[in-house]
C-alpha cells in the first residue's frame, strides 16, 4: 500500500496521476488517428495536445529537476544510489521525447494543423514519450515514493514540499 504521509510524496504523487491523464487521453489520441491526420478544430484533440505541451513543461521539466536537484542528493546520502542512478537514466531518455511531442504540438497548434510528415513524427515521438514515462511512473510509485515514507525526515519532508511548492 502507497504510504502518502510524506508531504514530498503527495505532491509527486499528484503530479504522476496528472501525467498519467495525459499519457491515457495521448495514447487514445494516437489509436483512434491511425494513418489520419487529427482534426485540431477539435476541442478534445486540442485539449489533449496542450496537455502534452503542459506535461513536458511542468511534469517532466519542473518535476525532473526537483528531484535530481533537490531530492535525489538526500536519497543517495541514505545510501540509494542504485536507485538514484536508475531513475535520473531515466529522465535523461523521458525528457528529449516530451520536449520533442511538446515542440511538434505546438507547431501544430500554431498552424492549426499538422503536416502528414509532422503527425508521421509526433505519433512516434508520443510513442516513445508513452512508454518510457508510464513505466517511470510505475517505477516512482513503488520504489521513490516508499523510499521517501522511509528515509526522509518529517523536517526535510516540510523542507521539500515546500520548496517544491515554490517550483510551481
Amino acid at each position: 500500500m502507497l504510504d502518502l504521509q510524506s508531504e514530498i510524496a503527495k505532491l509527486l504523487h499528484v503530479d504522476h496521476m496528472t501525467t498519467l491523464a495525459t499519457l491515457q487521453s495521448l495514447d487514445e489520441l494516437l489509436a483512434s488517428r491511425p494513418g489520419r491526420l487529427p482534426n485540431l478544430t477539435d476541442e478534445a484533440v486540442r485539449r489533449t495536445l496542450q496537455d502534452v505541451i503542459a506535461i513536458a513543461a511542468q511534469e517532466v521539466g519542473r518535476h525532473f529537476a526537483f528531484e535530481e536537484g533537490q531530492l535525489f542528493p538526500l536519497l543517495e546520502a541514505c545510501g540509494q544510489t542504485g536507485m538514484v542512478g536508475l531513475l535520473t537514466m531515466e529522465h535523461h531518455s523521458i525528457l528529449p521525447a516530451a520536449q520533442e511531442a511538446a515542440r511538434l504540438a505546438t507547431e501544430a497548434l500554431g498552424a492549426g494543423t499538422f503536416t502528414p510528415d509532422g503527425w508521421e513524427d509526433f505519433q512516434r515521438v508520443a510513442m516513445e514519450l508513452l512508454e518510457r514515462e508510464m513505466f517511470h511512473i510505475q517505477k516512482e510509485e513503488m520504489g521513490l515514493l516508499a523510499a521517501i515514507a522511509a528515509l526522509v525526515s518529517p523536517e526535510d519532508d516540510a523542507r521539500l514540499a515546500e520548496a517544491y511548492r515554490a517550483l510551481a
